[in-house]
């Protein structure tokens, strides 16, 4: 066990003196929850912000329907009239960038009004244009069909028509969802961040212990040493795991501090996340971690040079991760069979803890079981592998 520990310790020693090696370990761990944050930050103070916004648009043709205008004057907007001619094409002032939102009211409005015809309303704007046009067209429409369903009713009713008979079924959306569970659909990629985050600490690592010594001519004295091979892979998985578990804790803690600045409260969700969910959340990460390590080194033993194994390790990674997504993409509700899958039953539970859902004794059980049972094959083929006559080839 001291030549295990001995190993570890001088593994983790020389990456640690790597800037390199420091950067590129750590670097999602604690820019990642800071840059989801303020993304997320961002895109929920512009939702937040669209319902309050004055839609401000042009309006052609206000003359000839002066009752749809005092009610578009009275709905938050802020209007811009202009005149144009019969023989004007008002899309070119879109396509010039004239205008960026523009109404057109024909010009026989006020007689197919009032002869109960229905009416055409022209809302040209250019969807390609990474403007707020597009958001402002979508409000405004919403407050002509409103516009548009008070007329109706208004009609039926002046024709002794109760108006309900338009409306023979009225929905009432009732959600269960807990706060919690609302907020997990905007923060729905944080269990994938936190794998991949797993993956990423001890990436560079992995690679620097396997490939990298063999490239660098390192590896034939240590095989050399008073140390089985079963000790020094043991060692060098070790030294992975402890990296990818440090990495891990510092996107932990940068998540934490992070939490408090989304603003999830003003659309009525929530997100308490306090230390024993913390602790939680790396406690189940655990098993994976020494899963990571080993899937890591055995497919780094592969490579004879540390390019290649960065070539390798990279596409590898996307394949623990690929369970995590297909599950989501496809709805699939989590069972207890699915706990036998490594990465994605650690998401399973990650997203219970973070909605405070129940977790059962045996869902923990069976992930754990099984994501352990995988490490330790994985960590005896890669013991396996360092014991070929051509480790050093």
């Amino acid at each position: 066990m001291s030549i295990i520990w001995t190993v570890l310790k001088k593994e983790c020693l020389d990456n640690v003196r790597d800037k390199r090696t420091i950067i590129a370990s750590f670097s999602l761990a604690l820019l990642g929850p800071l840059a989801f944050a303020a993304l997320m930050t961002f895109f929920l103070n512009r939702a937040l912000g669209a319902s309050d916004e004055v839609i401000d648009f042009t309006l052609a043709g206000a003359e000839h329907a002066p009752g749809l205008v005092s009610y578009l004057q009275s709905q938050n907007t802020e209007i811009k009239m202009i005149d144009i001619a019969d023989d004007e094409d008002p899309r070119e002032l879109v396509t010039a960038g004239t205008e960026d939102l523009l109404l057109v009211i024909p010009p026989n409005f006020a007689e197919r009004f009032a002869a109960g015809e229905p009416n055409s309303l022209s809302l040209i704007y250019d969807s390609s244009e990474l403007g707020s046009a597009r958001r402002r067209a979508r409000s405004l429409d919403g407050v002509l069909s409103t516009y548009g369903r008070t007329i109706a009713l208004m009609r039926l009713q002046l024709r002794g028509i109760d108006p309900m008979l338009a409306s023979p079924i009225i929905v009432r959306d009732v959600d269960v969802a807990s706060p919690a569970e609302r907020a997990m659909m905007v923060l729905t990629t944080l269990p994938y961040l936190i794998l991949v985050v797993a993956f990423m600490g001890g990436f560079y690592l992995a690679i620097d212990s396997t490939a990298g010594e063999r490239e660098h001519g390192s590896l034939e004295p240590l095989l050399t040493q008073p140390v089985t091979r079963g000790q020094l892979v043991i060692g060098k998985i070790g030294a992975t795991s402890v990296f990818a578990a440090a990495s891990l804790v510092v996107f932990l803690v940068s998540f934490y501090l992070a939490v408090p600045f989304i603003p999830l409260q003003r659309i009525g969700m929530s997100l308490d996340v306090d230390v024993g969910t913390i602790l939680a959340m790396l406690a189940v990460m655990l098993p994976l971690i020494w899963f990571a390590a080993a899937l890591l080194t055995v497919a780094a033993s592969f490579a004879k040079s540390y390019k290649e194994a960065q070539t390798y390790l990279s596409i590898l990674i996307m394949v623990p991760t690929l369970p995590v997504m297909l599950v989501q993409m496809s709805g699939v509700e989590a069972s207890l069979p699915l706990m036998t899958i490594p990465s994605y039953s650690q998401s399973a539970l990650i997203r219970n803890l973070i909605t405070a859902e129940p977790i059962t004794a045996i869902e923990v059980a069976v992930s754990v079981l099984c994501t352990c049972v995988l490490a330790a094959l994985l960590t005896w083929l890669a013991v396996r592998l360092y014991r070929r006559e051509n480790i050093l080839i």
